[in-house]
């Protein structure tokens, strides 16, 4: 019925496919027809790519530090300068395990009086933070 030749019968085929109107073929171009649609599937399949829109993993600041009681200048960072309330792990920025070493040694070190429980050090207040913390000054 309808003389094709290879290039042009692929591009005829999926045209005519398209509208729902199937030729009367030969066998030749039914072998044709199903390598057109699996290559069709093939390449339809979606490409492989990281995700844009993860961002990049933020890394502990004391991951690589020893927390120690008597480090106060340290221990102060995570203080409140008005309250003294120890800052958590939301705000600091510090992974689990560091922020329970920072709290007990906090704790440690205003029972045996190296910190003050109520204020922060006023030496310590012109110290650059180390945790994204806005103070109201």
């Amino acid at each position: 019925m309808f003389a094709l030749n290879v290039s042009s019968s692929r591009v005829f085929l999926l045209a005519l496919s398209r509208h729902g109107a199937t030729p009367h073929v030969t066998g030749w171009c039914l072998r044709s027809v199903a390598t057109i649609q699996q290559e069709a599937k093939i390449n339809d399949m979606p490409i492989k790519m990281e995700n844009p829109f993860r961002q990049p993993q933020k890394g502990c600041i004391l991951c690589s530090v020893s927390v120690d009681y008597k480090n106060v200048q340290l221990l102060s960072q995570f203080i409140s300068p008005n309250t003294g309330r120890i800052y958590g792990r939301h705000i600091t920025g510090l992974c689990g395990r560091k922020q329970r070493e920072v709290t007990r040694a906090i704790k440690r070190a205003r029972s045996m009086g190296f910190m003050s429980i109520t204020l922060k050090d006023p030496q310590f207040m012109k110290d650059p933070n180390v945790c994204s913390i806005r103070h109201l000054d």
